[in-house]
């Protein structure tokens, strides 16, 4: 059952996945219809935040609390696999992921992409919101609003997003806690008592930002029943399976393997070999 999944990674079934699941939980993941997953169930949200704010390290602790990863000390931006990102310590791509997470005797779906803070990649921040309804607006307590604060925010208002304020390391010594809430009120109009304050580094109140992901983010509004359509927003070529694999947020009906699926741009029939959630170990 989705419930048994509370302490489990829930990873895609494609056959490059590293560090495969055991295959008790690989049978239990197959138990999973995702045609007859009720959409109420279901979250797509991003994070988005000006450049070194604690994108990924929020997105990090969010996947220790839902089971994705286990808890480990080396848990440092699970989601940036370029090596450039490594290097330099920033998300340069949006990563996406899937988590389920156990509420009140029901189990969400959480997708959550991840996206770059820098204004050199706003972009892909943008490619992102249009698969999402809602977004964590994360804000640094001792730095404060900042340029990409502001312009992630107005995108987000532009796709007409239902957004979450979060203030990030409160545990630092340079924290302005007070200072950080009044400029979130005066400049984005949002109300202090809807404010959460965490710290990503050591998880305060990351669980109860679950809890608020799940309480006040919209689900999807798509019919199942309609005409099948789908927004990709990221593709990758994997050399291991000979396919690529394309990311899509699906707007309208059910995909299933061995659908035809075409695109409007191009025109061309592409044939659907296998569908799959998000997950956390995945390779090119």
């Amino acid at each position: 059952t989705l419930g048994s999944l509370k302490r489990i990674y829930a990873p895609c079934r494609f056959q490059h996945a590293q560090n495969p699941p055991p295959l008790v939980v690989e049978r239990a993941l197959r138990s999973i219809k995702m045609d007859t997953f009720e959409t109420p169930l279901v979250r797509n949200f991003c994070i988005i935040a000006h450049v070194d704010h604690g994108k990924s390290t929020l997105a990090d602790r969010l996947l220790e609390l839902t089971g994705a990863i286990p808890k480990s000390k080396e848990n440092r931006q699970v989601l940036d696999k370029l090596d450039v990102e490594r290097e330099r310590g920033i998300t340069v791509k949006a990563a996406a992921v899937s988590m389920f997470y156990p509420y009140k005797n029901q189990t969400y779906l959480l997708n959550l992409i991840d996206t770059p803070g820098h204004v050199d990649f706003s972009t892909e921040v943008a490619r992102s919101l249009s698969a999402c309804q809602s977004a964590i607006l994360l804000v640094d307590a001792a730095q404060g609003i900042q340029a990409q604060t502001v312009a992630n925010f107005l995108l987000a208002c532009d796709s007409f997003m239902e957004v979450i304020a979060i203030i990030n390391k409160i545990d630092l010594k340079e924290a302005k806690v007070e200072r950080t809430i009044a400029q979130i009120e005066s400049e984005f109009g949002l109300q202090a008592k809807n404010i959460i304050q965490i710290s990503a580094k050591n998880g305060t109140n990351c669980g109860k930002l679950l809890e608020q992901i799940v309480e006040q983010l919209p689900p999807p509004n798509y019919s199942r029943t309609g005409l099948l359509r789908l927004f990709v927003f990221d593709s990758v070529f994997s050399s291991s399976i000979n396919s690529t694999i394309i990311n899509v947020a699906v707007t309208d009906g059910i995909v299933r393997a061995g659908d035809k699926i075409a695109s409007k741009l191009s025109g061309k029939t592409y044939t659907v070999l296998e569908t799959g959630i998000f997950n956390t170990f995945y390779s090119t």
